[in-house]
């Protein structure tokens, strides 16, 4: 019963980004490509994406008013779909895999993300450009500073890079804490694809109850202070959030 859930599901996921994605496509034919049309697009579609993804979403905290870095943990594929509920004006920095990915590559390009092969120097320089020139343009930007999806209890080590991009730029950090209840929908396992994971692990399941925390800005001109605050923040609430849920079975650290 939980694959036909899944795969309906899946279906349904696929049908609503040819839509979105047809919607943009029509409209810029006659008023050209706007990044602001492609993030408004992005937000009404993870809004109306989460009723039949069957996803109970609780949200604590608001983005605030001005350009800033929000800076996460990372589970899975749809932490960025959960930030996008209340953050519209913020472009993503995502793995140059996912460019790829069939349709959902194509369909996430159009609303900002911005590419990184982490194992190339030139490509994470050309990153922290484009992540300078986006915040220069006005909008926020949103990274995942473990470079990778985690199923620890806390925080895998993060990259230093985007702390020194907000100090050399004078740009606050916004921490943001998520937390699912169940262990199953990480997805660390880069052998199992994305189908086969929404599928059989995660969108199976008739609810997938998510936190997510924001907190305050923060700013901190030394870098590794900086980094070493915002992971401490993450990681404090990534507990609490895990004590809400009556516990969860992640594997230990140790």
């Amino acid at each position: 019963m939980g694959k036909i859930i899944g795969f309906s599901r899946l279906i349904i996921f696929l049908s609503l980004v040819l839509i979105y994605l047809g919607r943009y496509i029509v409209v810029s034919l006659f008023r050209g490509r706007e990044l602001s049309r492609g993030l408004k697009l992005r937000t009404e579609f993870a809004k109306v994406l989460r009723y039949p993804l069957g996803v109970k979403t609780e949200i604590t905290g608001k983005p605030i008013e001005q350009p800033a870095f929000y800076v996460g943990n990372h589970r899975s594929y749809y932490d960025p779909g959960v930030v996008a509920i209340d953050l519209m004006k913020v472009v993503v920095v995502a793995r140059a895999e996912i460019r790829d990915w069939p349709l959902i590559g194509y369909a996430v390009d159009f609303t900002g993300i911005i590419f990184v092969q982490r194992s190339n120097q030139d490509s994470r320089k050309a990153t922290r450009e484009a992540m300078a020139k986006a915040i220069q343009d006005g909008y926020s930007v949103l990274i995942y500073p473990e470079g990778t999806t985690g199923d620890r209890p806390t925080t895998l080590t993060f990259n230093p890079g985007t702390f020194a991009t907000a100090v050399k730029l004078g740009v606050p950090i916004v921490p943001i804490a998520i937390e699912y209840k169940y262990p199953q929908d990480a997805w660390v396992r880069k052998d199992e694809s994305f189908f086969s994971h929404f599928v059989n692990k995660t969108f199976c399941k008739r609810v997938t109850p998510i936190k997510m925390r924001y907190g305050q800005p923060m700013f901190y001109e030394d870098v590794d202070e900086f980094k070493d605050k915002v992971r401490q923040w993450i990681d404090e609430n990534v507990l609490e959030m895990q004590a809400e849920f009556g516990g969860v079975n992640w594997p230990s650290t140790v």
